[in-house]
């Protein structure tokens, strides 16, 4: 009797430590469904819809900040309090990863400050495919906030990609050396030659 008492115990603290430790450690949902749900479901299932409207000959514009807005907005819809993030550190730019097969979108987000919300996504496309509606390299990786270490920020490179269904799948791709946009796109464009996936 004692040992199933001693074991319901055990369990109890256990539910409650699980709780308390994702109060304390869980990402703040609005950053999270934006960079690890929403856009990405978007981007890889409704390229066109998504990725057009940030086109510009200037690598960016308000239009298309406002586009991406949306999401954000979307992705808060029904959350309240630690779970909303202000935007004000949401901004995006076009370059070019070596090729135009290898066009992308960096996306900078406002500043992480749990795992795995991220520092920015890296969308990249293949610009002439976009141009004519007939995308032929499409993929979204994501520049997570991995914590700190000896009060260095750590950074991890994921991907999402589609399974079918409107379902995503996650790919680890590793550390990234530090959380800086040159090092984020050196390293997926590494990646991206590496697969042998650019047409």
């Amino acid at each position: 009797m004692y040992i199933v008492l001693a074991i319901v115990g055990v369990l109890v603290l256990a539910v409650i430590a699980f709780f308390i430790a994702m109060k304390l450690f869980a990402a703040r949902m609005q950053h999270y469904i934006f960079a690890h749900q929403l856009l990405p479901a978007q981007a890889l299932y409704f390229p066109a819809e998504t990725l057009v409207p940030l086109v510009d000959a200037s690598g960016s514009s308000q239009a298309g900040r406002e586009h991406l807005l949306d999401f954000w907005q979307t992705a808060g819809e029904g959350l309240s309090g630690k779970h909303l993030v202000p935007s004000d550190g949401l901004k995006y730019q076009m370059v070019v990863l070596g090729h135009p097969n290898s066009t992308a979108f960096l996306i900078e987000l406002p500043p992480p400050i749990k795992k795995p919300e991220a520092y920015g996504v890296l969308i990249v496309f293949d610009a002439p495919g976009l141009a004519r509606n007939k995308i032929r390299h499409l993929r979204y990786f994501v520049l997570e906030f991995h914590g700190a270490k000896g009060g260095m920020p750590k950074a991890g490179i994921s991907e999402w990609t589609p399974k079918g269904d409107g379902e995503l799948e996650y790919v680890d791709h590793g550390e990234c050396t530090r959380p800086g946009k040159k090092e984020f796109a050196a390293r997926v464009q590494q990646i991206i030659k590496e697969s042998g996936s650019q047409p």
